[in-house]
């Protein structure tokens, strides 16, 4: 199977103002939940009984910041979506950004384990293009061999499922960062391979290549080389909307750089501070 010959490269333009709104529109939604009433009475109540010498409303300032930090690769996820949602290259499919129930065979479970496993081993050849192709076009062998009776159903996060305009279907996982541990790594990549297998049952695939694998990192910094998946299947960065989409990454990039000095999400930050600095809050006194 190749799937080179399905890419073509093509040429962004400019974000428009529904991308722009879509960034900053995802960024509100994130934001309205960790400064709400409810998120900061939960950190003060973790905080209760610590004892400090930093005054407990900077705790829990310093609490609510920390907790946007650390939900910052699932906000690029969810703002990845979006993007591909609204983005007139590409054709969004009802799937698409959903937790769905799938189905495939215990066979195809096992396969994919084994092949997880065996790419860990030391005597694993360096280029896993042919065993995962080879991995690809088995389990769709198998799932066409087997009745509905013999799969068993798993619930996955389909990230992104669209159609690009030669009529292919692209499946991406979405991530932030290529910064996951080695454990963490395999179950990526598994969850990975098992989800498009599901999809390969849902979409009742007859080829492998009638769906493309993509693993996308938002962030273009490589860590981890091409283990489990081939190069060609790895995009980071500019990759993917180079490869697929209208919108340019060096638009959104440029734009989330500067979203933290948008008037209205500083407003909000501003207004946070004086809640918890001055407000009356359950447990602050």
């Amino acid at each position: 199977m190749n799937l080179d010959n399905v890419f073509e490269m093509k040429v962004t333009t400019s974000m428009d103002d529904q991308i722009k709104e879509v960034i900053k529109q995802t960024v509100l939604e994130m934001l309205t939940y960790s400064i709400s009433r409810e998120n900061i009475l939960k950190i003060v109540k973790k905080h209760g009984n610590k004892v400090h010498f930093v005054p407990k409303r900077y705790r829990v300032i310093g609490g609510i910041l920390q907790g946007l930090n650390i939900k910052f690769g699932n906000f690029i996820e969810s703002l990845m979506r979006k993007v591909i949602e609204v983005d007139t290259e590409v054709e969004e499919m009802p799937d698409s950004g959903k937790k769905i129930l799938l189905y495939f065979t215990p066979e195809t479970d096992t396969l994919i384990d084994n092949y997880i496993t065996s790419r860990q081993l030391p005597g694993s050849p360096d280029d896993c293009t042919p065993f995962f192709d080879e991995l690809l076009e088995k389990i769709v062998e198998i799932e066409n061999k087997s009745s509905d009776d013999s799969r068993q159903g798993i619930r996955k996060d389909v990230d992104a499922l669209f159609r690009i305009k030669n009529g292919c279907l692209v499946y991406a996982e979405l991530k932030y960062n290529d910064d996951h541990d080695t454990g963490k790594f395999a179950d990526i990549n598994r969850k990975f391979i098992k989800t498009w297998a599901g999809l390969a049952v849902r979409l009742k695939l007859s080829m492998a290549d009638e769906l493309i694998p993509i693993l996308y990192y938002f962030n273009p910094i490589k860590r981890y080389g091409p283990i489990h998946i081939p190069a060609r299947n790895i995009m980071r960065g500019e990759q993917l909307f180079d490869r697929f989409l209208q919108t340019s990454y060096y638009d959104v990039d440029k734009y989330l750089s500067e979203i933290g000095e948008d008037p209205e999400i500083l407003q909000m930050f501003d207004d946070l501070y004086k809640r918890v600095r001055f407000g009356e809050i359950p447990g602050l006194d």
